[in-house]
């Protein structure tokens, strides 16, 4: 089952924000390492979106073999940059083979991009990996632009609320929703017993 993490690592991300991320993320990789079995197992891609352009940060690797690398902040948002790396991640066979489980997209941004996004995500979504996709929207931070806000709710999926961490201190429970939300959808393709989300402490 492969999954696709976009992370905004802006100038704006600096701090504490970029921290938690880090630690969030290397967290959810853990989770998911632990749900490895013969039925599935959960691969992990990481996009680091932040000053001129996006790259790949973390390859598409098992969740139990990636050694993590922390992300650092800095400069502006290219998110059609990052939605293009997206693309060429979902459309390489060795990355995700043609027997892999429909993927799971998750970005995470506390501002609006700089870029030119919307050409970029249509080819995404129409793709014929990103049109099965998965795709959780996680916006941080209270003092997010209409203009952000309303990019997340375009990317999420229909039917999935954009999930919020107004406070800083909130990223790492809400990261646990997100492994939570991904992990039951392997149980589901795989005839698993799915978390319940209303048993996770969000605190």
């Amino acid at each position: 089952m492969p999954i696709i993490v976009l992370a905004d690592v802006s100038g704006s991300m600096q701090g504490e924000k970029i921290a938690l991320l880090n630690r969030s993320v290397e967290a959810m990789l853990r989770a998911f390492a632990d749900e490895d079995s013969a039925r599935g197992e959960i691969h992990v891609a990481v996009i680091a979106f932040g000053g001129q352009t996006a790259r790949l940060h973390q390859a598409m690797t098992p969740a139990s073999r990636v050694s993590w690398s922390d992300m650092e902040a800095a400069g502006r948002t290219p998110l059609g940059a990052a939605f293009d790396v997206a693309s060429a991640v979902l459309d390489d066979s060795d990355a995700v083979p043609v027997r892999s489980f429909p993927p799971t997209l998750i970005l995470v941004s506390d501002g609006a991009p700089t870029d030119d996004w919307t050409e970029p995500f249509d080819a995404l979504v129409s793709s014929r990996w990103g049109s099965k996709a998965l795709r959780v929207a996680v916006g941080i931070g209270a003092d997010r632009t209409e203009e952000a806000v309303r990019v997340l709710a375009d990317f999420g999926a229909p039917g999935l609320p954009v999930m919020r961490a107004d406070q800083v201190h909130e990223i790492p429970g809400l990261f646990r929703w997100v492994t939570a939300t991904v992990t039951g959808k392997l149980h589901e393709h795989t005839g698993g017993k799915a978390v319940r989300l209303a048993d996770l402490d969000m605190s």
